[in-house]
C-alpha cells in the first residue's frame, strides 16, 4: 500500500474559505505517514486558527518571517530544510500571483523562494505543489490564467482545481479538492515515474 511514511511535508495555508478543510488534510496526511509542518500567512487566521492546527498537527504553527522561536533568525531557511514537498492548501490566487512573479513579503512567500533542503551534502530544491481555491470567476480570469502558466513553466505542480458548488453559491471551477484527493495526488506524486 502507497503511503507517505517519513516524508516530511510542509502544508502552507493562504488565506481563503477552503482553509476550512486544512484541518482534516493535515489529519490525513499525518494517518498516511507524513510529518506535517504548518505555516499559514495572516489572511489564512481569517479561517482556522494556529492552535488548531498545532493540536492536530502536533507541532507548532508559524506564521510570521521574524519568528523568534527560530534561533538563527531565519525561518524561511530553516523550516525549508529536510522538507520532502512544499504543499500549499489552499492557495489563494493572491497566493498564486505572488509566487508566479517570484515576490516574497511574508513567511510563507518568502520561504517558497527559499525551497531547498539537503541532500547528500548537496543542496536541492525540494517539490512544490500548490491546490487553488477560489471563486470560478476569480479562476477564469486571464490574470490567473497567467499565473497559472508560469508556475507550470516553473515546474510547480497544481493539483486541481475542481469544479463544484463555492462558498459564494455559484457553481464551477476553483473548488479546492477535498483532503483526501490532495492526500491522493500527493502520494502518487512521491510514486517512482516510468
Amino acid at each position: 500500500m502507497m503511503s507517505l511514511n517519513n516524508k516530511k511535508i510542509l502544508l502552507g495555508i493562504s488565506g481563503g474559505i477552503a482553509a476550512y478543510k486544512s484541518p482534516e488534510l493535515v489529519r490525513q496526511l499525518i494517518k498516511q505517514g507524513a510529518q506535517v509542518q504548518v505555516v499559514m500567512t495572516e489572511a489564512a487566521t481569517q479561517f482556522v486558527t494556529l492552535t488548531t492546527l498545532q493540536a492536530v498537527s502536533g507541532s507548532p504553527v508559524f506564521l510570521s518571517q521574524w519568528d523568534t522561536r527560530i534561533a538563527n533568525g531565519m525561518p524561511h531557511i530553516e523550516l525549508t530544510r529536510d522538507v520532502d514537498a512544499i504543499l500549499i492548501a489552499p492557495a489563494s490566487a493572491d497566493f498564486m500571483a505572488k509566487l508566479s512573479l517570484g515576490l516574497a513579503n511574508d513567511l510563507l512567500s518568502t520561504l517558497c523562494l527559499a525551497k531547498g533542503h539537503e541532500s547528500h551534502g548537496e543542496i536541492t530544491s525540494c517539490p512544490l505543489l500548490i491546490a487553488p481555491a477560489m471563486n470560478r470567476q476569480m479562476w477564469e480570469h486571464i490574470a490567473t490564467q497567467r499565473s497559472v502558466q508560469r508556475l507550470l513553466q516553473d515546474q510547480i505542480t497544481i493539483l486541481g482545481p475542481a469544479s463544484g458548488d463555492q462558498a459564494c453559491g455559484e457553481v464551477g471551477m476553483g473548488r479546492m479538492l477535498e483532503p483526501n484527493e490532495i492526500c491522493e495526488a500527493l502520494i502518487a506524486f512521491f510514486q517512482p515515474k516510468l
